[in-house]
C-alpha cells in the first residue's frame, strides 16, 4: 500500500514539474487595411498589412508584411516586410532587434537596428539614404527613439496607450519624429486619444522650420469580451493622409 502511494506521489510530482517547465507560447495574426484620403475619391484602400506575433514566455517576435492593393496606380507600389525581436515588460516591449526590407521592381533596401537594453546601439542601412538635403539626425536622437514597427505594436496595444499621456520618439533610418498621445475621450463603446505628429529631424530644413503639427485620433472600440481593441489611427506619410484600420477577423 505504501509502495502504491509512493508511485502515485511520484507521478503527481512528475506532472506538476512538467507543467512548470513548459514554456508559455501564444501566436496571433492580425490584418489591417491602409486607406488614403484622396480629393474627390474619398477613402481608397491602397495597402494591406498583415502582422504575426509569437510570444514564448516573455520573448516576442512581431513580424509584418505590407503590400499595395493596386487600386490606384500612383500610390506607393513597394512591398515591405520585416520583424522585431524583444521581450515584454510592464505593458511595453523592450526591442532587441529590428529588421526592415522594402522592394520595388529592381530596387531593394534593408534596414537593421541592434538594441542594447532597449536603446538603439547600431544602425545598418543598405543602400544608404541621400541625406544631403535634409537635417541631420544626431546619435542622441537615435538612441532615445524606437523603430516604426515597435511604435505600431505599442499604439495598437490598449494597455500601453491607456491614459493617453505618452510621447513616442520614432526613428525609421532616415526621419526622426514624435508621436504624442493626449486628451483621452471615453464613452460607452470607444476610447480615443489625440495623436500629434511632430517632425524633429531628417526632413528638409524648411519643413522643420514650419513646425507644422499633424493632429489625428487613435481609436479603440469595445469588443465582445468588453475589452478595448485597436480600431484605427490616422497618420501622415509623404504628404498623404493615411488611415490604418483593423479588419474584422
Amino acid at each position: 500500500m505504501k509502495h502504491s502511494n509512493y508511485n502515485i506521489l511520484l507521478i503527481s510530482l512528475t506532472i506538476i514539474l512538467s507543467f512548470a517547465l513548459t514554456k508559455f507560447s501564444l501566436s496571433k495574426q492580425e490584418n489591417y487595411s491602409v486607406f488614403a484620403k484622396l480629393p474627390l475619391l474619398g477613402e481608397v484602400e491602397v495597402q494591406k498589412i498583415k502582422t504575426d506575433s509569437t510570444l514564448i514566455d516573455d520573448k516576442i517576435k512581431y513580424s509584418y508584411h505590407v503590400s499595395p492593393t493596386k487600386v490606384v496606380d500612383f500610390f506607393d507600389k513597394k512591398i515591405s516586410s520585416g520583424f522585431i525581436l524583444g521581450k515584454l515588460e510592464s505593458n511595453s516591449i523592450i526591442t532587441e532587434e529590428y529588421f526592415f526590407k522594402t522592394e520595388k521592381e529592381d530596387f531593394k533596401r534593408e534596414i537593421q537596428f541592434q538594441y542594447l537594453d532597449g536603446i538603439i546601439e547600431e544602425v545598418n542601412i543598405e543602400p544608404s539614404y541621400d541625406v544631403s538635403k535634409i537635417s541631420s539626425v544626431s546619435d542622441i536622437m537615435i538612441k532615445e527613439s524606437i523603430d516604426p514597427v515597435s511604435m505600431f505594436y505599442l499604439i495598437t496595444d490598449f494597455e500601453y496607450i491607456k491614459n493617453c499621456n505618452k510621447t513616442i520618439k520614432v526613428y525609421d533610418g532616415k526621419r526622426r519624429y514624435d508621436l504624442t498621445l493626449s486628451k483621452p475621450i471615453i464613452n460607452d463603446f470607444s476610447y480615443s486619444c489625440t495623436l500629434t505628429h511632430q517632425k524633429i529631424a531628417g526632413y528638409k530644413p524648411e519643413k522643420i522650420a514650419e513646425n507644422m503639427l499633424y493632429v489625428s485620433n487613435l481609436i479603440f472600440l469595445l469588443n465582445d469580451k468588453q475589452l478595448y481593441e485597436f480600431n484605427e489611427v490616422s497618420l501622415r506619410n509623404n504628404n498623404s493622409d493615411l488611415i490604418i484600420r483593423k479588419n474584422n477577423q
